[in-house]
């Protein structure tokens, strides 16, 4: 969900069909729950800012991956303030639409209810959200195509970026060519 980067991709491969990739949409939408919850806080007495302070891990973690007392702090939490139950079961049915949806014809029908749902709340956070997914609605659509995902890439960016940083860097192209075609086990690096 940047846009140069999806210029550069159109530019060189003009038939390819972008995708965003799943994780950097539920990165954008935790950090929508995030924001929405400070406002929460910031507009909440007293007492329910001391039940709310530090929850913000427990709204972004997937409930299932909770632990039994973390659910139960989580359920006590949303039980103080209905703006927050549903700011956090609107991001759980996101996660849901992902994982469940079959096809991109139902994701889209979907999708188009569960924006509705965000716009409805008026939280602003979560507006800027909406806005992001309406402008990203294709790319994202896409990936119900197929269900791809870019983990490799990142993987594969992280594994350089690692050997750069344990060397501090090369003076020369061709020594960080060669560490990067050695970690990658690439036949030719045994050539060179």
């Amino acid at each position: 969900m940047w846009d140069q980067y999806h210029e550069a991709a159109q530019a060189h491969l003009p038939k390819a069909m972008p995708v965003v990739d799943r994780f950097h949409v539920m990165k954008n939408l935790n950090d929508a729950v995030t924001k929405a919850r400070r406002t929460i806080q910031r507009q909440a007495t007293e007492a329910q800012q001391e039940i709310l302070k530090g929850c913000r891990w427990l709204l972004v973690k997937n409930r299932e991956n909770l632990s039994e007392e973390e659910r139960t702090t989580l359920d006590n939490l949303l039980a103080v303030s209905p703006e927050l139950k549903s700011l956090y079961e609107l991001k759980e049915s996101f996660r849901d639409w992902f994982n469940t949806c079959a096809d991109r014809q139902q994701a889209n029908d979907l999708l188009t209810i569960w924006l509705n749902k965000a716009k409805a709340t008026g939280l602003r956070a979560l507006q800027g959200f909406t806005r992001t997914v309406d402008r990203w609605r294709q790319p994202i659509l896409n990936y119900f195509n197929g269900r791809h995902s870019n983990g490799f890439a990142e993987g594969a960016n992280l594994k350089i970026k690692l050997i750069n940083r344990r060397a501090f860097g090369y003076h020369l192209f061709a020594s960080f060519r060669l560490h990067v075609m050695v970690a990658f086990d690439m036949p030719e690096a045994v050539s060179l």
